[in-house]
């Protein structure tokens, strides 16, 4: 594939990750990188990772201080209109504060984020030599490439462009300001992404321990009885791994994670405002003005908040998604893990193994979370829409009753002239 035409062909889950922890290195969002064919924590890249955060929210809150001291900026925030600045305040702080988060939270976690690869490493090790398995690490890899590529290229041109058109003078500096903007923004964006994709490759490896413990594959594989024993206590226990990785993932991931979540559906909330507001003439425009060209430009803007509003919208319902196919994968392996005595009634250590590990189900509560034990699941994802789409009804209701005012005071005003007052 050209896709993959400049990337070395992947052979380990280290060359597969390796994209997207490599854009995650170079926003700051983590302490490791990429030597050789590992991953590795040094000093070194800890300094770097901290200096990329802190020289980022400088120059963020640098370029915009010298901005609004600028007397054209001045002018024009005086005719803004308020609320539409409240919300624009309000994406900063909360962006910013999420970009805190993030980078503090993977800075503590990062040996323990690294560990989460190794773990897949070792594991993936003793399905290719044990079971020759194909894990199809180039599959994976084009779609990081494709994905993360588009996403970038769009919310990269969108916010630039958007500061682009808005500057009459000062463009280096909202320049600037949008490359700082898009890097604080754009961290906690490509984490969740790790995450997702963190939680796919759990997925496609319980998919892959369905096919191994089918009982037909076992006694074709392995027809020798101690050595399908041990190839199935193998399978169990990369089984009990993989839950434990998904516990693991909730640890490194669960403040960071829930941080931003509380982000993407402010600034969704936010953009609709914005973007109900123009299209209806209310709110978000200060003073109306029919010029064709002004009226271009607010289109031209309107477009580029649509496609800011992309990748939030995206990380914030299809994320859980993913979560929920994984653990329903997870479920259906722990059911033929329950199975095997009944497959095998001929080895009296068949019981015992799976008695253990359902007792250790029923212990165990797996299940991907963020903060505050917010399940990442389906019902998330209904949750989310329900807000959106309530929030939406509420901009309508408030639009409806603006213009119904705006219509009786209009016929007040005929009605008094028709009278003669």
């Amino acid at each position: 594939m050209a896709v993959l035409f400049f990337f070395c062909e992947p052979k380990t889950v280290f060359d597969c990750a390796g994209f997207i922890c490599s854009l995650q290195f170079l926003l700051g969002c983590n302490g490791f990188g990429i030597y050789g064919s590992h991953f590795k924590i040094s000093r070194w890249r800890r300094i770097y990772s901290l200096s990329v955060a802190f020289l980022a929210l400088l120059g963020l809150f640098g370029s915009l201080s010298v901005l609004l001291a600028a007397e054209d900026v001045k002018e024009r925030l005086g005719k803004a209109d308020g609320l539409v600045l409240s919300i624009s305040v309000l994406e900063l702080v909360m962006s910013t504060l999420v970009f805190v988060a993030t980078v503090i939270s993977l800075q503590i976690c990062a040996r323990r984020h690294l560990g989460i690869y190794m773990r897949l490493a070792a594991l993936d090790y003793r399905l290719i030599s044990d079971f020759g398995a194909n894990l199809n690490y180039r599959k994976i890899l084009r779609k990081n490439i494709v994905v993360l590529g588009l996403v970038t290229l769009i919310y990269t041109v969108a916010i630039n462009c958007a500061a682009f058109q808005v500057t009459v003078g000062n463009r280096p500096l909202f320049l600037l300001f949008a490359l700082c903007y898009t890097i604080v923004t754009g961290g906690p964006h490509f984490s969740g992404y790790v995450h997702m994709n963190l939680a796919e490759m759990l997925g496609i490896r319980f998919r892959l321990l369905q096919k191994l413990l089918c009982p037909e594959f076992l006694k074709w594989r392995f027809p020798q009885m101690q050595m399908r024993e041990l190839r199935i206590r193998q399978l169990v226990s990369m089984v009990q791994e993989l839950h434990y990785l998904v516990q693991e993932i909730n640890v490194v991931y669960a403040f960071s994670l829930w941080t931003a979540m509380a982000h993407d559906l402010a600034l969704s909330t936010s953009d609709l405002y914005l973007l109900f507001g123009q299209s209806v003439g209310i709110g978000g425009g200060g003073q109306q003005d029919d010029d064709e060209a002004k009226q271009g430009n607010r289109y031209l803007l309107l477009g580029y908040v649509t496609l800011c509003m992309l990748p939030p919208l995206y990380k914030l319902l299809i994320a859980p998604f993913y979560c929920d196919r994984t653990i329903r994968e997870a479920r259906k392996c722990l059911c033929l893990v329950e199975q095997l005595d009944n497959w095998f009634p001929e080895k009296s250590s068949m019981r015992p193994l799976v008695e253990s590990l359902m007792s250790w189900r029923m212990q165990a509560r797996i299940e991907f979370t963020s903060g505050l034990d917010v399940l990442l699941n389906r019902k998330v994802i209904a949750m989310f829409t329900s807000v959106l789409v309530n929030y939406l009804l509420i901009l309508i209701q408030f639009a409806m009753t603006q213009k119904m005012g705006e219509q009786i005071e209009e016929q007040k005003v005929a009605l008094q002239e028709w009278i003669g007052y």
